[in-house]
């Protein structure tokens, strides 16, 4: 079954992946989700776990694989380039379940890249023989896909916009916060350009001013909710859990790779009555006075992006000539929430050093 078919009964996901691709998804593309690794990537939540509370109200499940065709959607919309649109496609392959939480779990919550380690790619992808013969029938090596750092459009540093970077930002919008419209979404797609940054290198940007605005107002509605305290609670909840899980010796560091997230929960639900409780929550509290019992206390990485725009015959960051846009940079650089994260009813976890 071709992947857009399987997204017919998902009318949210299916016209949101539609957007993305001139027509239907490519035939070279398709044969890739045969393999067990991209298969694997459907039990893997684009949300790191937060949807198990009842914080956010999202239209739509979504999964790294969803993630990663679209991702490929823009490549292949952008450059018409199969190589580069199969490195797309390619770039979350090492993700392991609950995705940047293990970043907590790891106690790296301001970089966000242990959890990454966990698993040797290069190794995990030269397992599977088909999947190279495929590359070699495409032009491309392992190397491609291990060192994708190497193509901008694909993984760049902030403040640029790369693919992953992208789509990250408009699915969290549409999906996950409800603040844009698909329109919206096709307006942001219709717009996007190769365009050459500041170190001379390509990268992602828009046409014109008007929709490098629309981007950047949802880029502060992303940038923010990855700060909010509705987002670290549940993620540092979820990684304490799964290190006593792990100490308890119902999950190893390993499973959090060859597991499906519901695997995992079952496992939770199971063995931690605490979970049930978890699944409950709508609100998380904040304070500057330590709260007894549980509490999440953690700076988390700030994620955004400043686009690029192409002005006359010039490329500029939209902060460098809109005032508006720097101002309210400013303004998110400044945003911190009360230090001690916490919720009434979770009072009974404890973890060492800090409750």
């Amino acid at each position: 079954m071709k992947y857009l078919d399987k997204l017919a009964d998902n009318q949210v996901l299916y016209e949101y992946t539609k957007a993305f691709f001139d027509g239907d998804i490519p035939d070279f593309l398709e044969r890739y989700l045969t393999l067990p690794m991209f298969q694997t990537l459907e039990g893997k939540g684009q949300f790191c776990g937060v949807e198990n509370a009842n914080l956010f109200h999202p239209k739509s499940k979504y999964n790294r694989l969803d993630h990663s065709m679209n991702c490929a959607g823009i490549i292949w919309h952008l450059t018409k380039d199969k190589k580069r649109t199969i490195k797309a496609l390619c770039h979350d392959l090492s993700t392991v379940s609950f995705a940047h939480t293990i970043d907590f779990l790891l106690k790296d919550t301001i970089n966000q890249n242990a959890a990454e380690s966990l698993i040797d790619r290069k190794r995990m992808l030269s397992s599977s023989k088909e999947f190279l013969n495929y590359l070699k029938e495409d032009g491309l090596t392992l190397e491609d896909i291990c060192f994708l750092e190497q193509d901008s459009l694909i993984d760049l540093p902030r403040p640029g916009l790369c693919v992953d970077r992208l789509e990250g930002i408009m699915h969290i919008n549409y999906i996950w916060l409800n603040t844009c419209a698909l329109e919206d979404i096709k307006t942001i797609l219709n717009d996007l350009r190769v365009l050459t940054n500041e170190q001379g290198k390509e990268e992602i940007g828009f046409k014109t001013p008007a929709v490098g605005q629309l981007f950047f107002e949802l880029m502060l509605n992303y940038a923010y909710c990855m700060q909010s305290k509705e987002d670290k609670y549940p993620m540092q909840f979820i990684a304490d859990l799964l290190s006593i899980a792990i100490k308890d010796g119902l999950l190893t560091l390993r499973d959090l790779y060859t597991l499906k997230e519901e695997k995992i929960v079952s496992l939770l639900k199971e063995n931690y009555e605490i979970w049930q409780t978890f699944e409950k929550i709508d609100y998380v509290k904040s304070s500057n006075i330590c709260p007894s019992g549980y509490y999440v206390a953690v700076d988390a990485k700030k994620r955004y992006a400043i686009p690029l725009v192409q002005i006359g015959p010039k490329t500029m960051r939209i902060t460098d000539f809109d005032v508006l846009c720097n101002d309210k940079l400013q303004q998110f650089w400044k945003f911190k929430e009360q230090k001690y994260l916490f919720h009434d009813k979770i009072n009974m976890l404890v973890r060492e050093d800090l409750c």
